[in-house]
């Protein structure tokens, strides 16, 4: 629904007018394009605002006195102004798409609808003068009201330019809760395979937001239903899913489909994610697999208690409160009042070996639950008489 208000315009773009009339001045057209303006008008929270102008790149270089080459090779040029960073763009054409992502060509003009025109969704494809008035040549304000994702002009031809423009339209439907219009979606459904080209890295990051929309599970069954990701790795095994994602971390959520659809491991590390963002999967695996094992003090003390409640709230074992409830003397080692060379000493006729690792173990496990107090002699005691009982 639209509720926005030229009443608000100027204090919501606020310090970004005066670019704008910084520009016309030196004579050239300057107006907010693409996300900020669909916000706006959708009455919605932004921080970046982009700007398209006729200027060319070097011509806004030499209008500002900070200016950044952020994308220089396609007519971007981030200026600082007043402790803020806008992206300035040149009004631009593009063609000859490289594998279905990258512009070849890019052409500087001087005309606005024509820049207009290669942006992908009518949503993201109007702009806002120094007044505060639209510039709408796609119907996005319609769009907007309709609740649908549409592609500008021909959908076949944006995805042939562009294939993350699938998944964007994937994500948008997510975060702003809109359905995606048929024309685009059989498009979708028709271009899917060219997914294939995109880096696994830019698909990884448009999942992620997708995950985090308030209509992500809606916008992941349709993609599903799109078949797109039968061409994108580890998503390809997916089929079904019915949890909402936005309280999930991303790890979480891979963890969650990986286990319920026995995917390898192998498979999740085509998603070329990070080392830590592996490990937190790993860590999931551990958990479930030990959660039966382990007392409660003893999985509190290995593992991270958010990580713990993310495994016991998935798989309904109804312990969150227990859990919680666990107050634990010691949480590692480095509290426990007695040194690994300590315990070395006591036993100076063993040679080095995992059973030093063994006796802090049970160290461990005797104070968290409480068998003995953290206390040097209790310990030393504790260690004599495991001592006895281990060679029984």
């Amino acid at each position: 629904m639209i509720e926005y208000s030229k009443n608000n315009f100027k204090e919501i773009f606020s310090d970004a007018i005066e670019l704008l009339e910084i520009l016309e001045k030196n004579s050239y057209l300057a107006y907010f394009v693409g996300g900020c303006v669909r916000d706006y008008v959708m009455n919605k929270s932004f921080y970046d605002i982009d700007i398209t102008t006729s200027a060319r790149p070097e011509e806004v270089k030499n209008i500002f006195n900070y200016t950044i080459d952020t994308g220089i090779k396609h007519g971007t040029v981030t200026i600082g102004y007043k402790q803020k960073y806008y992206e300035v763009t040149t009004f631009r054409s593009e063609s000859n798409y490289i594998k279905h992502r990258f512009p070849e060509k890019v052409e500087y003009i001087g005309d606005l609808s024509e820049d207009l025109k290669r942006r992908d969704f009518t949503i993201n494809a109007m702009a806002i003068d120094k007044e505060g008035n639209i510039i709408d040549f796609h119907n996005g304000l319609e769009d907007i009201k309709k609740n649908i994702i549409r592609t500008v002009n021909e959908p076949n031809e944006r995805f042939d330019e562009d294939a993350l423009r699938m998944l964007r339209a994937f994500r948008f439907s997510s975060q702003l809760g809109f359905s995606i219009e048929e024309k685009t979606f059989n498009a979708i459904k028709n271009n899917a395979e060219l997914i294939k080209y995109i880096s696994i890295e830019r698909i990884i990051s448009e999942f992620k937001k997708l995950f985090l929309g308030k209509n992500n599970i809606n916008s992941f069954n349709l993609l599903l239903k799109s078949e797109i990701n039968k061409y994108i790795p580890f998503f390809e095994h997916i089929n079904e899913s019915n949890i909402d994602f936005s309280n999930f971390k991303f790890e979480q959520i891979i963890y969650y489909f990986s286990d319920k659809h026995n995917i390898d491991l192998k498979e999740i590390t085509k998603l070329k994610l990070s080392n830590s963002e592996i490990k937190q999967i790993k860590t999931y695996y551990s958990i479930n697999d030990n959660y039966n094992k382990y007392s409660l003090e003893q999985l509190v003390y290995k593992y991270n208690i958010d990580d713990l409640l993310f495994i016991d709230n998935l798989y309904l074992y109804n312990r969150s409160e227990d859990i919680k409830n666990i107050n634990l003397p010691i949480n590692d080692f480095n509290a426990v009042d007695i040194t690994s060379q300590e315990i070395i000493n006591i036993f100076s006729d063993k040679p080095k070996g995992p059973w030093i690792k063994d006796k802090i173990k049970s160290i461990e496990d005797a104070i968290i639950h409480r068998k003995i107090d953290n206390k040097k002699e209790q310990i030393i005691e504790f260690l004599l008489r495991k001592d006895i009982i281990d060679n029984e």
